[in-house]
């Protein structure tokens, strides 16, 4: 190697070293507490890749549980259940002990309860006869429950949809709770609103088109909610009762083999809660 590019590569390290110092520098002067969201955010989204997806519980249990009937469902509850532990239960002591806050700093709170319920309410009312008219189409159907062997056990759609609850929980926590009240007293609520809409918009590719650009703007609602709510209890419950409507819909459906939406249909479909 040359003088010269010698000389060159040296320029080169002492660059990248310099720039990570001041990076080091600026991160110090940086609020303690978005430094840690960011990097909260960051471990426990690589935790869950790893450790709490469904691919994980196939590569560790198939070759025990691949004969068992409801192996469909107890992947699902395992999802879940990690979802809620990672998201929600291993932040916990990251707020208390490193940003040394109150929970109810990061939205675990009911908040503003009355204006959060007549939101709720609100948005259930229009999604609902939403719902009503595409459950009919067969596509939905093929679709949820994610797990399909609760259709035929309401027993089994009980257990599902109640580990459901823990999903959302951990799933709006570390968007709608954690990340956005982190950033909010430092950023405001625009950008805190914004930056938490990223990530969640990206964990929606590979969906529907319609979903995933649906998602920038149930993203940037359910953040204002939660802001002016200061919860993010209100974006579980319209999250967790949307998708309950969806799997209840598809379920009766499926029991009734009705495809209708007119009133004879809706009563007939209905009546499928009694088989």
């Amino acid at each position: 190697m040359s003088r010269k590019e010698r000389s060159t590569d040296n320029t080169k390290e002492r660059s990248l070293g310099t720039a990570l110092r001041a990076f080091m520098v600026e991160a110090r002067r940086e609020p303690r507490d978005v430094v840690i969201v960011f990097l909260a955010v960051a471990v426990v989204g690589i935790l869950s890749y790893q450790y709490g997806s469904k691919r994980f519980f196939y590569d560790q249990w198939y070759g025990d549980l691949s004969g068992e009937r409801l192996y469909d469902l107890y992947q699902y509850l395992y999802w879940f259940t990690s979802e809620f532990v990672l998201y929600f239960l291993l932040l916990i002591p990251v707020i208390l002990f490193l940003h040394r806050k109150r929970l109810r700093d990061f939205g675990v709170t009911v908040g503003d309860w009355r204006f959060g319920l007549r939101v709720s309410l609100l948005f259930y009312a229009v999604m609902l006869p939403i719902l009503w008219v595409v459950s009919a189409s067969a596509s939905f159907q093929d679709v949820y429950p994610h797990s399909q062997i609760v259709r035929g056990d309401w027993t089994l759609f009980l257990i599902y949809e109640a580990a459901f609850i823990l999903y959302f929980i951990g799933w709006e926590f570390i968007w709608r709770g954690y990340m956005l009240f982190g950033l909010l007293p430092y950023t405001g609520a625009t950008v805190a609103v914004l930056a938490q809409m990223i990530p969640f918009v990206i964990l929606h590719y590979g969906k529907p088109m319609p979903e995933t650009f649906g998602a920038i703007v149930a993203g940037i609602a359910l953040g204002a909610l939660s802001v002016r709510t200061r919860s993010f209890l209100y974006a579980v419950l319209i999250h967790w009762s949307v998708m309950l409507t969806i799997d209840l819909l598809a379920t009766l459906r499926f029991r009734s083999a009705i495809d209708g939406i007119g009133p004879a249909a809706f009563i007939d479909v209905f009546s499928a809660l009694l088989r």
